[in-house]
């Protein structure tokens, strides 16, 4: 899904200079530090266009660049614990909490 979106967002946006589309694998960005500010409103609209299909990805804006990623609740914290269960090592982590509170 990630991959045909990419090409979607690749397609919408190639007429706005500056636009950058990333694939970062489980996400997608749309950089405009380039774009012309007149066309930044332009160029959301294009990305939210292409996510109306696409309920499983939500739309974010940050700091010049627009991401699309999959509505699963995952951060930081919980790829460390999933790394660290995947390796066997969660039970460590445990220890080295509990003995850092006490």
């Amino acid at each position: 899904m990630i991959d045909e979106v990419y090409g979607l967002l690749i397609e919408k946006t190639k007429s706005t200079p500056g636009a950058k589309v990333e694939n970062n694998k489980f996400c997608l960005s749309v950089h405009f530090r380039c774009v012309e500010e007149k066309k930044w409103s332009e160029l959301a609209a294009q990305g939210r266009s292409v996510l109306k299909h696409y309920p499983k990805l939500r739309f974010s804006q940050r700091r010049k660049v627009l991401e699309m990623r999959r509505t699963i609740k995952w951060d930081k914290g919980k790829a460390l614990e999933y790394l660290l269960e995947s390796l066997g090592m969660s039970s460590f982590c445990l220890f080295l909490v509990i003995s850092l509170v006490m």
